[in-house]
């Protein structure tokens, strides 16, 4: 190979009329070479090995490689037991081959290129009409929560081909009322439903899959569908590709959203991350396109079917009787209920998000739903006829620990200042009666009157009744002045009275 200064003066002297046997003898160079850069069968700086280096390691054990991974492909392996570059290395080794790490993975990595169908890993590029179709999919990480440390967490997608836009919900898990109440929301944020939804074959839609393309789907899944009105596709077992855009999305989306891994206090935290990803993708351009997410986002709108007039009951319903201590077991959660309803049975409602108990003429009380194994989740409001009674468990009772954990300071200082002013039992019923008045009024209401009435030097119930409306009359508007369209009075003197009264016509009028 010449440098790039003798391909230079090889060529001026060829242009000064030099022959190449001349020019060959000036850079000490064969003449067919100087023949290769002259025709531009060579170029200058490229460097041509003219006979292949010898590889005979990678030529003994190639064909070894091949046999294994064609009979490996013959028997239909599964996905997880298929041989790796290290297990082909021991098995060589016993047969007495030897190859280094670096030999042995060119030569598998060339061996499946050869022998795999080249067709089942090329990709046709897609193209999707707006509204048209949209494709789900589940996925895990970990956030680090204040009070539980590291923990797993699950997010669900709902991505439009067409788009390209993405909702994301921080779901409590993967079950069937995760799904459902992901999609729902979903349908709600993009204001209406795609025609057709891709999914993997996840055990709340499916309960069987059958020949080919064929599925058994789980009836609460169908009711689902119909209720809103969108085809299904499910993909081929082991083939989350055939949904590709969404899985492309998961690992983009998991990047963006948990890492570096965030610190949250809440799973609406986590979902506060979520809101403000799909925020900013809106103005993402994705590669191959030309316009915005939120661009072509506006031709799907009017494409989509219109949601329903209601949203589907995908709660699960059971029956629980409430225990003498005033609430119900789902799982390892407890959640509260009324005292009147204790030893009774109650129609329970869960779905993802929400616990609602129905009781005794069709009575209804509901809790955010917890995924906090043994935890009780309790209103305090249930118990208060009951802590008005037995007033000396007040300071021990856990509905109320509950309550003053979750709400300020004012609350403790009021026990306090009522049990000074009118005693041990008086004061903590009167406690009991100010918590009452949030039956009746706002608990914000109530707190504001709170406040005002801790700034006297003796509180009562009564005090904090007076602050509530008073604040509420302020608050209602005054009504507005009348005016009166009629003939003017006018107010006269004593003595035109008098005439009036000796006149015979007023007086027999």
């Amino acid at each position: 190979m010449l440098e790039m200064s003798q391909v230079l003066e090889c060529k001026q002297l060829r242009a000064q009329g030099h022959s190449i046997r001349a020019i060959a003898k000036s850079l000490a160079v064969s003449r067919n070479t100087v023949r290769g850069y002259l025709r531009g069968e060579r170029r200058p700086g490229e460097y041509c090995l003219v006979e292949g280096r010898a590889s005979p390691v990678s030529a003994l054990i190639a064909p070894r490689v091949r046999e294994m991974l064609i009979a490996e492909r013959a028997a239909a392996t599964p996905r997880k037991q298929l041989l790796t570059a290290a297990r082909i290395g021991r098995l060589l080794l016993a047969e007495g081959l030897v190859a280094s790490e670096s030999t042995l993975r060119s030569v598998v990595r060339q061996a499946r290129l050869d022998v795999r169908d080249p067709l089942r890993h090329a990709f046709v590029p897609l193209v999707y009409a707006p509204g048209e179709d949209a494709q789900v999919d589940f996925f895990e990480g970990e956030v680090d929560d204040v009070k539980l440390g590291r923990v797993k967490c699950f997010v669900l997608l709902v991505r439009a081909c067409y788009s390209g836009r993405t909702f994301a919900y921080a779901a409590p898990n993967q079950t069937r009322e995760a799904l459902f109440e992901g999609l729902m929301r979903a349908f709600e944020f993009f204001g209406g439903v795609f025609r057709k939804l891709w999914f993997d074959n996840l055990t709340p839609a499916v309960k069987k899959v059958l020949e080919g393309r064929r599925r058994i789907e789980q009836r609460a899944f169908a009711c689902f569908r119909a209720h809103y009105g969108f085809e299904v596709e499910f993909c081929a077992p082991g083939k989350g590709n055939e949904k590709g855009g969404v899985e492309g999305c998961v690992k983009y989306s998991r990047h963006e959203i948990l890492s570096p891994i965030p610190t949250i206090t809440s799973r609406a935290d986590l979902q506060a991350l979520c809101d403000a990803w799909m925020e900013r993708e809106m103005s993402r351009v994705i590669k191959t396109r030309e316009h915005a997410i939120g661009e072509a986002w506006l031709d799907e709108v009017p494409q989509l079917i219109a949601l329903p007039a209601t949203r589907f009951d995908a709660s699960l319903p059971r029956m629980s009787k409430v225990t003498p201590r005033s609430w119900i077991s789902l799982g390892t959660v407890f959640y509260s209920v009324p005292v009147e309803w204790a030893g009774r049975f109650v129609q329970v409602r869960q779905d993802a998000e929400l616990v609602v108990i129905i009781g005794p003429g069709g009575q209804r009380v509901s809790h955010a739903r917890s995924y906090v194994m043994h935890a009780v989740v309790l209103d305090v409001d249930h118990y208060l006829p009951l802590l008005r009674r037995k007033h000396r468990g007040l300071d021990h009772a856990l509905p109320l620990q509950q309550f003053m954990d979750q709400v300020p300071g004012e609350w403790r200082a009021l026990l306090a200042a009522l049990r000074r002013d009118e005693g041990e039992i008086d004061g903590a019923q009167a406690f009991v009666d100010v918590l009452l008045l949030g039956r009746t009024y706002s608990i914000d209401a109530v707190r504001d009157a709170v406040q005002a009435a801790l700034r006297h030097p003796q509180v009562s119930e009564g005090l904090v009744r007076f602050y509530i409306w008073q604040k509420r009359a302020e608050e209602t508007p005054k009504p507005a002045a009348l005016e009166y369209a009629g003939p003017a009075v006018h107010q006269g003197s004593v003595k035109d009275y008098a005439v009036l009264l000796r006149a015979p016509e007023v007086a027999l009028g």
